[in-house]
């Protein structure tokens, strides 16, 4: 569960980006970039990898220059700014750690670079707190070249959270750790985070991270601002087709298809069905210009049947993957359509086994068959 989202009510709030981009030997990888992150909020930037994540948090922290666009800080404009002067922490993804330095001394350096007159009484004692809640205490000796790479990376990410700054930005903070251990640190860290005035900027190429962590949530894909909003938004109405792939375990299936008008209705015509489309979404159809579309089915909306039913999609079962209280099953249209679903319905099924699949209408989400977008009708 986040925090309650917070938000910049004047540019002269936390971290602003004004039509920032990004050209490296003439490819654009950051296109007019414009995000506003609020003092003490978390802004989760999710997208695919080589989407422009570390590029932008580079940019703010002024160890790149943007090739146009401004940054600024607080209401002051930063763009042109010396790193050093801008007091953003950046955890790296690589890690960057000092490789002569202890983890204590590595997650110490930060403070003793900025310190005058030496370190307050209660650095040492807030340095060992936050290794115990990285669980890395115990190796407060050890040299970075001793540790795994998970253990680097919480050093590191320590390393970060020591640190009072303008701005906080962690590139993939506990994509290196075990399931476990991630489903921990990220509650740890947001509680962490909760209590600092400064705005954050969590990057991360999980969707499901990303819904967990943030306030509020930018998904950046191929350089673009794809969709902003709060987990609630991204989750039930996500804006592309591109957006939809991205979150979800699994994520929504996607099947192209085109629209039909009947009498008094409109079909969804694939090769692997023919669907009536309930009125909700018949209206949003009206918002699609031509016919091509695409179908956006939720897993968690769709249900295994046994039998014939004629308004079931006729499926055969192509893998099972069982995770204890629930499995996510594949099935295959007999024209080859994958459609993934997730039931805790799998006694006696079995690879090869025939069966139907329903789907629950409120699950079901339109998106336009050329661009892609969402079509939506709000009431």
């Amino acid at each position: 569960m986040t925090a309650p989202l917070k938000s910049c009510k004047t540019a002269a709030d936390g971290l602003q980006l004004l039509n920032v981009s990004k050209t490296f030997d003439q490819t654009e990888v950051l296109h007019d970039i414009d995000l506003t992150v609020a003092p003490g909020e978390v802004l989760a930037l999710v997208g695919p990898s080589g989407a422009g994540k570390t590029t932008l948090c580079r940019i703010i922290a002024g160890l790149e220059t943007p090739s146009s666009g401004q940054c600024y800080m607080n209401g002051t404009d930063m763009t042109a700014m010396p790193p050093g002067d801008r007091r953003v922490a950046m955890m790296f993804e690589s890690y960057a750690l000092y490789p002569h330095l202890s983890v204590g001394d590595n997650v110490r350096s930060p403070l003793l670079a900025r310190a005058k007159g030496g370190l307050p009484p209660t650095a040492g004692q807030h340095i060992e707190q936050l290794l115990a809640v990285l669980e890395i205490a115990h190796l407060s000796d050890r040299l970075p070249s001793e540790l795994s790479g998970g253990q680097k990376q919480r050093t590191a990410l320590a390393r970060a959270l020591i640190q009072n700054p303008n701005a906080l930005l962690l590139d993939e903070p506990i994509s290196h750790l075990d399931a476990k251990l991630r489903h921990k640190l990220r509650g740890e860290i947001r509680q962490i985070l909760n209590a600092r005035p400064h705005p954050t900027i969590w990057s991360t190429p999980d969707g499901l991270e990303g819904l967990s962590v943030g306030d509020r949530i930018a998904v950046l894909i191929a350089g673009r601002i794809e969709q902003i909003g709060t987990p609630e938004d991204i989750w039930l109405r996500p804006a592309s087709v591109k957006v939809a792939r991205l979150f979800g375990d699994p994520p929504m299936n996607i099947l192209p298809g085109e629209l039909q008008d009947g009498q008094g209705r409109i079909d969804f015509h694939c090769r692997s069905m023919t669907m009536t489309l309930p009125p909700a979404l018949a209206a949003s159809a009206k918002a699609i210009k031509g016919r091509a579309a695409f179908l956006g089915l939720r897993p968690n909306g769709l249900t295994l049947h046994r039998g014939d039913d004629q308004s079931a999609i006729a499926t055969t079962v192509y893998s099972i993957e069982s995770f204890g209280k629930y499995a996510i099953v594949t099935l295959i249209t007999p024209p080859g359509d994958l459609i993934k679903l997730k039931t805790a319905d799998v006694q006696d099924l079995k690879l090869g086994d025939d069966v139907g699949v329903r789907y629950a209408s409120d699950q079901l989400l339109l998106f336009d068959g050329t661009t892609g977008r969402a079509a939506y009708v709000y009431s």
